[in-house]
């Protein structure tokens, strides 16, 4: 629902951009012809520190959602002949948060620690598909603090982005929007963050169970929405396919986080009347005004 022909024509694929993944299970990533042909430069686990069945495969989608965002943003076969996701000649960084299953609120920390990991490796993009609301230890949370600051991992996430203008963090909105909580997670009620619904097959409306923005802050929330091709459903996966458009888009021109967001905004499906229920719509590279160029098709 994305891209358009001059988009294809110019042959993008994030080359040269560097993408750290917070998620949890990227068991079988290396068994799935989506995936298995990814640059990972690096990888940590902040669950249990061990690495030695990272990428494992396991019965079960608990052990392989990371490996399913992967190939949601550079999912690719036959060297980019075929592709799932719009960045699969990007480098990629991948963080284990997150103890499927569980909630202590101890993975608000695993959460920082992992960035940290990834700001570290100096890298252009951060997608997150692990977002919070209350906690199995901890029900201190609501949704009236969804204004960017209130939560822990929502400060520290706006500081560092406050540091980092240059950084671009794309983050799932939730999957709460039939659900008693209703809306966003944390940490995607931080401004500066480019949060993510899932839109239905019609390409206007919001998927059910994809979060709403909270109406007490200024700004709209979600920012945009992606649609998640089935079997798989949730914000979990609209958000890498975001990330990877732009790992394409950085490729084609190096820009700041505010600069990508406005451009993003604008190219959205709903960018006229931005509501709490899509946000912006989805992106199009038709209205991005992209323009070939000379030699391979690639501007640097």
């Amino acid at each position: 629902m994305m891209v358009d022909a001059v988009f294809d024509s110019l042959r993008l694929s994030g080359r040269g951009v560097r993408i750290g993944v917070i998620d949890t299970g990227f068991g079988g990533m290396y068994e799935r012809r989506w995936t298995r042909d990814l640059h990972v430069a690096a990888y940590a686990d902040f669950v249990d520190g061990d690495t030695t069945g990272f990428f494992l495969a396991e019965r079960g989608r608990d052990r392989d959602h990371g490996a399913y965002a992967l190939a949601c943003m550079g999912g690719c076969v036959g060297g980019g002949d075929t592709i799932k996701g719009l960045a699969w000649e990007a480098e990629y960084y991948l963080a284990e948060v997150d103890d499927f299953g569980r909630e202590p609120r101890a993975e608000e920390e695993r959460m920082m620690q992992g960035i940290r990991w990834l700001l570290a490796h100096d890298v252009d993009i951060i997608s997150s598909s692990i977002g919070y609301t209350v906690f199995d230890d901890y029900g201190g949370y609501s949704p009236g603090m969804l204004d960017g600051r209130s939560s822990r991992i929502s400060r520290f996430v706006d500081s560092v982005l406050t540091a980092n203008p240059g950084l671009i963090f794309v983050q799932s909105a939730g999957n709460e929007g039939d659900g008693q909580w209703r809306y966003n997670t944390f940490p995607s009620d931080v401004r500066e963050v480019i949060s993510v619904g899932q839109i239905a097959g019609d390409g206007t409306a919001r998927e059910a169970l994809s979060s709403v923005g909270w109406d007490g802050v200024p700004y709209v929330k979600p920012d945009l929405c992606a649609y998640v091709q089935p079997p798989r459903r949730g914000t979990s996966f609209a958000a890498p396919a975001v990330a990877g458009l732009c790992g394409a888009l950085l490729e084609y021109r190096r820009m700041s986080r505010s600069e990508m967001r406005e451009l993003l905004q604008a190219a959205g499906t709903n960018a006229a009347a931005p509501d709490r229920e899509v946000g912006y719509g989805v992106p199009q590279t038709a209205r991005m005004h992209l323009r070939p160029q000379s030699g391979n098709g690639r501007r640097i």
